[in-house]
């Protein structure tokens, strides 16, 4: 199979899950051989609705404080690109920077539509001349995207990927999710388990000899099928996914699981924020 990963975007602030998305980024280019880019937004809007007092006697005031936040941000967008740089330029890697100014989460989807995948963490920071907390940028970026996000734990090293889990409910999203991942992962040497769960034995037997005739036709020799025989998502979570780094999952998946795999299972990783997650519609 080609390696068809060839344009990477990614978020940048200056936070530790940022630097972890940026070195999983370098990883995934130094495979596919693809060019970064690392994309930091302006947040404009978000500086002045934060600022802005429903009392527009102090307009001066509000313009001062504007401008002194917007400086501040624009400071910290200038190091979250230079650590960028920085990264890609100590590992030989082509890359770009491309500056915007807007909502994040719509710039970055905006951004990313002629990308073949997104790398950010699993926390976002994009707010830079106030915020402490993160944000809520991810689950907006994947409720609407339409390419491929993978998104990392702060704990990411950019060491290769070992061990994935694909989890299948036959739905067009999981399944939008295994094809995008069999390219994703076409240069790595990984375990591959696919995961259904649930109770019903022959609609999972069905389900797993349908993924296994997809991955046999790819070529792939080397991978395990699992029926899980619960639908709990702490379950599944704590004893099926125990010794793997990568999980896959589609981000609208509403058939045989009824949104296990995707709704409050997806949730409940990107809460957990302990393994990467390559997510599709």
């Amino acid at each position: 199979m080609s390696h068809l990963i060839k344009r990477i975007l990614t978020p940048l602030d200056i936070s530790s899950y940022s630097d972890a998305a940026s070195r999983r980024s370098c990883e995934v280019a130094r495979r596919h051989t693809s060019e970064i880019t690392g994309l930091v937004v302006l947040d404009s809007p978000g500086i002045r609705s934060s600022i802005a007092p429903a009392d527009v006697s102090h307009w001066p005031l509000v313009q001062e404080t504007v401008l002194r936040a917007t400086s501040d941000a624009r400071e910290q967008i200038g190091e979250a690109r230079r650590r960028f740089i920085d990264l890609c330029e100590a590992r030989g890697l082509t890359h770009r920077e491309s500056e915007l100014e807007g909502v994040p989460a719509d710039k970055i989807l905006e951004a990313s539509v002629l990308y073949d995948l997104v790398v950010m963490g699993l926390r976002t920071f994009f707010h830079f001349e106030t915020q402490q907390d993160p944000g809520d940028s991810l689950a907006k970026v994947l409720g609407r995207t339409v390419t491929p996000v993978l998104a990392v734990p702060e704990s990411d090293q950019g060491e290769p990927f070992r061990k994935a889990v694909i989890t299948w409910d036959g739905s067009f999203s999981s399944g939008r999710a295994f094809r995008d991942f069999l390219r994703f992962a076409a240069p790595y040497d990984l375990e591959i388990s696919v995961l259904t769960a649930g109770s019903e034995a022959d609609q999972a037997e069905i389900l797993l000899g349908e993924a296994s005739s997809y991955l046999g036709a790819h070529g792939i020799e080397k991978f395990e099928t699992i029926h899980a025989e619960t639908t709990s998502v702490e379950e599944v979570h704590d004893h099926y996914l125990k010794d793997a780094d990568l999980v896959v999952a589609g981000i609208h998946s509403r058939q045989f699981f009824k949104d296990l795999f995707v709704g409050s299972f997806t949730n409940h990783l990107i809460e957990a924020g302990d393994r990467a997650l390559f997510l599709s519609h």
